[in-house]
Parts: C-alpha cells; structure tokens; sequence
C-alpha cells in the first residue's frame, strides 16, 4: 500500500479514487482500473520520462548499414561525452576538499581521467539520450538509406 500511497501523494488523487483502486486491486474489473488510469493520466500529462519515448527510426540498423552515419553516431556520442563531463566537472566543484587527505595534484589529475572515463560510459550507455537526438537531428540532412531489398 505505500507504492499506491507515494503514487496518489505525487498525482493528487482524491481519496475516493484511492478507494477505488484498492477495490480494483482486490477484485479487478475493467472499469475501475480504466477509469483509475484515465485519471492518472490526466493527472500527469505531459511529464513523460526520455526513457519511455521511442524513436521512431532504428539508429543501430542505421549505423550497419552506413559507414557515414556511424561517424556522425560516433560523433555525437562524443559530443554527448564532452557535455556530461562538464556537467560532472561543475558538480565536483560543489564538493569541498579537506587539507588533511586531499592528495595534491596527482590526485587531481587522475580525478579528472576518472571523470573522463565515467562520462564516456554514461554516454555509451545511451540512458540520456543527448546523442540520439544529435543524430536524428542531424541525420535529416543525409540523403535517405538505400533500401537493399528494393534492389532486387
């Protein structure tokens, strides 16, 4: 019940719209949880998560099939990279050091190899999405893919 209570608390739902639900839950019909869902979607409209929008062309199929657009994938990926490390740099700002086991400038540098490195991975691992959306973007301006089952 705490995830139902978090849920109506971030929604504002009315507490007989959560009585509703909990009906729902213990015996499920189609109108209760539709109508619960209708208005949890009402409620949230227009806050969508950038991991639940889908684009609509396949990169990865894209970057086989192309060596340009595998440069211009890698290309933003690395762009991608460079914005997320200087946002990590502007964080670790935020973070004091204390004198007594601060280790100099040797440890400074390879603070800064690590934050090179863990921008690289963040970008690899497309959960921002930055560089999908330089691609698409720029990728409109390539001329389109050659369909190889047309060919035949």
């Amino acid at each position: 019940m705490n995830i139902i209570q978090d849920y109506m608390n971030r929604a504002n739902i009315s507490d007989s719209k959560l009585n509703d639900l909990k009906r729902s839950i213990e015996t499920p019909s189609k109108d209760s949880s539709n109508s619960f869902k209708k208005e949890l979607d009402e409620k949230i409209q227009g806050r969508i998560s950038s991991a639940d929008i889908i684009n609509p062309s396949n990169i990865r199929e894209e970057i086989k099939k192309d060596p340009y657009r595998k440069k211009l994938f890698d290309a933003s990926v690395e762009f991608e990279s460079m914005f997320v490390k200087l946002m990590l740099n502007q964080m670790r700002k935020t973070v004091e050091k204390q004198n007594m086991i601060h280790g100099g400038y040797a440890e400074d540098i390879f603070e800064d190899m690590l934050y090179d490195e863990y921008a690289k991975e963040i970008s690899k691992n497309e959960s921002l999405g930055i560089a999908e959306q330089i691609y698409s973007s720029m990728a409109k301006s390539l001329p389109p893919l050659e369909d190889s089952s047309l060919r035949k």
